[in-house]
């Protein structure tokens, strides 16, 4: 969330949440995953986005492959990291692949 929270701190522009999870995409408009192990985390989205106009759009999982590459990084460098104005090594190959069209 700490992520979240500093690009939202950091622009003005209109958040876009993209996921290839269709549960979690429908948890950002009804109460699906509040009950569950993640719905602190839910919560905590729903907190963020409320301070902000935010679209959701539900992307393939061949089209997320940079979040996939980012998260195996953090469980085996076991660290988070923000980036401002530049890319991690560990995706540059791939960062210019899985760019998605966002219509708003």
């Amino acid at each position: 969330m700490q992520h979240m929270a500093l690009a939202i701190q950091h622009s003005d522009l209109p958040v876009i949440v993209q996921t290839d999870s269709s549960e979690a995409l429908s948890s950002l408009t009804n109460d699906g995953l509040v009950h569950s192990r993640y719905g602190h985390i839910v919560l905590e989205i729903k907190d963020l986005l409320g301070s902000r106009e935010f679209s959701s759009q539900k992307i393939s999982r061949l089209q997320n492959s940079v979040a996939d590459r980012l998260a195996k990084y953090s469980r085996s460098e076991q660290a988070t990291a923000v980036w401002l104005g530049s890319v991690p090594s560990c995706i540059e190959d791939i960062w210019p692949l899985d760019c998605n069209t966002i219509h708003m």
